[in-house]
């Protein structure tokens, strides 16, 4: 199986994928709020229910992995603290400043501030890792992919600079800045273990952790438990079990920058999605956002000829 990551001709259809399901979590996530009646300043329900999502996340991918009989395969027992690293950084710290910040800030906002996490893996995974070179063509295609976010989310006339708070704008770059880290955390214990379990463990343990730090906030109401919200989560539960595995099994595999670039296309797919599934309005911009960040893409992804 491992050759499917491994394999040029695949790589872009499970980046893609990975990419899609993502951005379908934002709708989803919306739903999920509004079924369960998490209030949009109910700071511990939503860690509570991003812990959820993430330990039983983790705990599906843990399921696979045993029925593949993967295993862990730890060179040395040092590398167990690489795991719980990764776990608190990658889903613990990470999602809980995205949620904080989003409390705080505008989705639009966050949605740009956010994207910038991608645009710092490549720039650290070109400082970190020999086989990720720098180069003109990466350059300028981090710059459309930048470019598509800010058309998809950017309105004339609107002042995004007005009302810079820590607790709003700060959140959620350091939720960018975490994301990061953990994307390079990934390929380093990559190295060190298997990095499918390592991902359905650092999961359950993150998912673990926010679930405390939920519970300890508290939180505000009770949640309206119903069949369509259990099944709201469980579609968010997936999303995090298949995506998160995907993409950490790409990132063990290719360069960083080659596989971070796809995740230019998660704001931009996410409005589309908020627009299809939410009723929300579908601009044209949103078009144009596509083939900038698919532009993009091409050329980070471009190899250069001799």
């Amino acid at each position: 199986m491992e050759n499917i990551f491994k394999d040029e001709k695949y790589k872009t259809i499970l980046a893609v994928i990975t990419a899609v399901g993502w951005s379908l979590a934002y709708p989803f996530i919306k739903l999920g709020y509004q079924e369960f009646q998490i209030a949009p300043d109910d700071l511990g329900g939503k860690i509570l229910f991003g812990g959820v999502r993430f330990f039983m996340a983790g705990l599906f991918v843990m399921l696979f992995c045993m029925f593949r009989k993967y295993r862990l395969d730890m060179k040395d027992r040092q590398d167990l603290l690489w795991l719980l690293l990764l776990a608190v950084v990658n889903t613990t710290l990470h999602y809980m400043f995205a949620y904080i910040g989003l409390g705080y800030n505008s989705s639009a906002r966050s949605t740009i501030l956010d994207s910038l996490g991608g645009f710092i893996l490549i720039f650290l995974s070109w400082k970190v890792f020999p086989d990720d070179k720098m180069s003109s063509s990466k350059i300028i295609g981090c710059l459309l992919g930048l470019a598509g976010i800010l058309v998809v989310n950017i309105e004339p006339g609107e002042n995004y600079f007005d009302n810079i708070t820590f607790r709003g704008d700060g959140m959620i770059l350091l939720n960018a800045l975490f994301s990061a880290l953990g994307g390079l955390l990934t390929r380093i214990v990559s190295q060190k273990m298997h990095i499918m379990p390592a991902t359905g463990y650092s999961m359950m343990i993150g998912g673990a952790l926010m679930l405390l730090i939920g519970m300890v906030i508290g939180p505000a109401a009770p949640w309206v438990i119903t069949v369509r919200g259990l099944l709201i989560l469980f579609v968010l539960i997936m999303i995090s079990a298949v995506c998160f595995a995907i993409y950490n099994e790409l990132l063990a595999w290719h360069p960083i920058s080659k596989i971070a670039i796809y995740n230019a296309l998660i704001p931009v797919l996410g409005v589309i999605f908020a627009a299809l599934i939410l009723k929300e309005e579908l601009k044209w911009q949103y078009f144009i956002s596509v083939l900038l960040v698919a532009a993009g893409i091409y050329l980070v992804n471009r190899e250069k000829r001799s």
